[in-house]
């Protein structure tokens, strides 16, 4: 499906480095953008800040790179084969969009290149087509949510990714705006907005809803007590657990225990 004619991660080009093709290139090129930088695309210039992505479709006239200062990208030159109809699969060619992930990206084009050089037949084609297939689907699935991502919230990207994480393996523990904000180094209502325009969600919805998915892990594959889930999951109060896990769930934790998620088995609602 596809094939790697060659690329980088993370290369740092010379200072005022730019690259020219006014013909294009016969084969598609991929651009993840680090730095700051200005990018001809036919006749339009566009200049951007760090955490952009391009795909450059064939023989499609380009000219980019920073000509005030230092360039930092991910590149990949690679072929679709002809029974695959790219366009449709990826219609955002020759158009800038924001990414909220770069670091995932970059990795993901690391492992296809050492998949090029390194991997043997008969996994070689497989493994290819396999991270292709999770990178480009990251790329969609910024490309679907460019309008809510701004500069601003890129900046912090690195920072909310790890507090969520975090947020993530220690339920039991507090979790407070204020702690988030102070170690961030942003007001708590600048944090509040950053969060919701980063993950979709308020901060508060999102820790209850992470709460609640580790008391369904919990029910579904621990004997612990109801007290002992509430417990792991950061409630003091039994009564406030129950309350918000029937809230989001539809369903009591005694019977989620029992019978399975409420999509399942909506006669017992």
């Amino acid at each position: 499906m596809y094939q790697v004619i060659r690329g980088g991660y993370e290369t740092k080009h010379p200072n005022s480095f730019v690259r020219s093709c006014p013909v294009g290139i016969p084969n598609y090129l991929l651009l993840i953008i680090h730095t700051a930088g200005q990018f001809q695309i036919g006749q339009d210039i566009t200049h951007i800040t760090p955490g952009h992505a391009l795909l450059i479709s064939p023989n499609t006239s380009y000219r980019y790179g920073n000509p005030q200062g230092a360039y930092i990208d991910d590149w990949l030159h690679f072929s679709v084969s002809s029974t695959i109809d790219f366009s449709k699969v990826f219609p955002m060619t020759n158009q800038l969009f924001p990414v909220s992930d770069t670091k995932t990206l970059t990795q993901l084009i690391k492992q296809i290149l050492w998949e090029a050089s390194y991997t043997k037949p008969p996994y070689l084609k497989q493994n290819i087509d396999s991270f292709f297939t999770i990178l480009i689907n990251h790329l969609l699935a910024s490309y679907g949510s460019k309008d809510m991502i701004t500069t601003a919230s890129l900046s912090y990207e690195s920072q909310f990714q790890s507090l969520r994480l975090e947020m993530r393996n220690t339920l039991s523990e507090k979790h407070s705006i204020k702690d988030y904000a102070q170690m961030i180094g942003i007001s708590e209502s600048y944090f509040q907005h950053l969060y919701t325009d980063y993950f979709g969600v308020s901060f508060q919805k999102d820790l209850i809803r992470l709460r609640i998915e580790e008391a369904q892990y919990l029910l579904s594959t621990t004997n612990l007590t109801m007290e002992e889930i509430a417990d792991r999951c950061g409630y003091t109060s039994n009564v406030h657990f129950y309350r918000q896990f029937k809230s989001l769930t539809g369903i009591t934790p005694n019977k989620y225990r029992k019978y399975g998620p409420p999509a399942f088995h909506t006669d017992i609602l």
